[in-house]
């Protein structure tokens, strides 16, 4: 009678115990993506964005802290002032990038990214950090590496690269499919894609 009582004490004592230890150290909601798919959780840190440079500063559950290159990872979701970001690691050429996505679609997807870079303003004196305002916009076909799509240059490549559809190839540049009406198109261009 008394080792079913001694064994069920030591049950209730390890959960005890237990419960205690998973409640202190709360995980993260941050969490990386690997390349299998699997979810490793945590917090970002911090993340590094430069011309031909990408990696983020990841803390895992148990506190360890690892500098995070894109091509080792699938990618990372974050969040940042209650909004929920994902992150996905892209191989442009020769180098890699964490891209934020903005619109995921079947055959067309929308990416921005930030550059930080670093400005001298006099030999004798630290570097300032400066982040551009204005997101780069990047844009993926299905099969295809992503590309940087600037204001100056849209309405030409996005005609070209939409001809197949022309009814929203000759609207682009018109009011209403202009540049910062990007996602609106990203989403058209799928759905004209998706009725064909």
């Amino acid at each position: 009678m008394k080792r079913p009582f001694a064994s069920l004490l030591l049950v209730a004592v390890v959960l005890l115990c237990s419960s205690h230890f998973l409640l202190a150290n709360n995980p993260g909601k941050d969490f990386l993506i690997t390349l299998d798919g699997a979810k490793l959780t945590g917090s970002i840190r911090g993340i590094d964005v430069s011309s031909g440079h990408s990696e983020i500063s990841f803390e895992n559950d148990f506190g360890d802290i690892y500098t995070v290159h894109p091509a080792t990872i699938f990618g990372f979701v974050c969040e940042a002032q209650g909004e929920t970001m994902l992150y996905e690691s892209k191989c442009l050429k020769v180098e890699w990038l964490f891209l934020r996505v903005e619109k995921k679609g079947e055959v067309l997807s929308l990416y921005t990214s930030f550059e930080r870079q670093l400005q001298f303003t006099q030999a004798d004196e630290p570097p300032i950090v400066v982040e551009e305002k204005n997101p780069q916009v990047w844009l993926q076909f299905k099969g295809e590496q992503p590309f940087k799509l600037h204001r100056l240059t849209y309405r030409r490549v996005l005609r070209k690269r939409m001809a197949s559809y022309p009814d929203l190839a000759n609207r682009i540049g018109k009011r209403g499919f202009r540049y910062d009406n990007i996602a609106m198109i990203t989403d058209l261009y799928n759905k004209f894609h998706h009725t064909d």
